[in-house]
């Protein structure tokens, strides 16, 4: 099991800062092979701690969480990089401070999970059914691990962090802060086709696709790093057009 909360420094830079924000069953330090392959920035990881599955008020809480932990942290030029899970609690710490929010920290919502969805019939699997169901659809990463350490170590945080999703699941909607969204070509939790469907929702700058299934961000750093260099560079060009003007 985790240890939380904990926001961990992943790696020290100068002038832009990247913030992690994990998927379910995820940990700060899930990060640390994507924040290898970025440039020379500031890359911290965040984890909540435990007692955050409160339904309806589950995703709530854990924003709030999150924006008084980082509030040292929320500031440009950077992004903002949920995944998964994380995609919905960034989306809803948006929400929830969009009038304050830094115009030059853009929010990167990774894989997010498909709105409305109510995660109960997942969470009323028994230890080993969930894990199966987890693992065919990707949400749960190959640990190389054997079944019983994950049903052990693993479970107990994924189940926690399903919940935090409620029967309303989450609920997507244009808050007036730069969103980007970022998907895996081979993603079976949210494929390319449901991202389409957001991208009509939220109307992002950016809608870009990584090679791989939904865990992307962790099997693949190096290409997930690329992308949101991508991102920043048009980020940084932006804010260098608005000073000239």
């Amino acid at each position: 099991m985790r240890a939380g909360p904990e926001r961990v420094v992943l790696k020290e830079g100068h002038a832009f800062n990247l913030i992690c924000l994990p998927f379910a069953g995820g940990s700060a330090r899930s990060f640390v092979r994507l924040a290898r392959y970025t440039p020379d920035w500031n890359v911290i990881g965040v984890q909540p701690p435990s007692g955050f599955a409160g339904g309806e008020r589950g995703l709530d809480a854990l924003a709030h969480f999150y924006l008084g932990l980082l509030a040292a942290d929320l500031r440009g030029p950077g992004i903002v990089f949920g995944h998964s899970l994380g995609a919905a609690v960034a989306h809803r710490m948006v929400q929830l401070r969009s009038r304050e929010w830094p115009e030059d920290l853009h929010v990167v919502l990774s894989a997010p999970p498909v709105p409305e969805t109510d995660t109960g019939e997942l969470l009323s699997l028994d230890d080993r059914a969930l894990l199966a169901a987890t693992t065919r659809s990707g949400i749960l990463p190959d640990l190389g691990a054997s079944d019983d350490l994950v049903l052990r170590f693993l479970l107990p945080d994924l189940r926690e962090d399903l919940a935090v999703l409620g029967r309303r699941g989450w609920q997507p909607a244009s808050s007036g802060v730069p969103v980007h969204l970022l998907g895996g070509t081979d993603d079976l939790a949210c494929p390319p086709a449901a991202l389409a469907q957001l991208a009509e929702r939220l109307g992002p700058l950016s809608t870009r696709l990584v090679e791989g299934g939904h865990m992307y961000a962790i099997e693949r750093p190096a290409d997930t790093a690329a992308a949101l260099r991508d991102i920043s560079a048009a980020l940084t060009a932006g804010n260098e057009v608005a000073r000239a003007m």
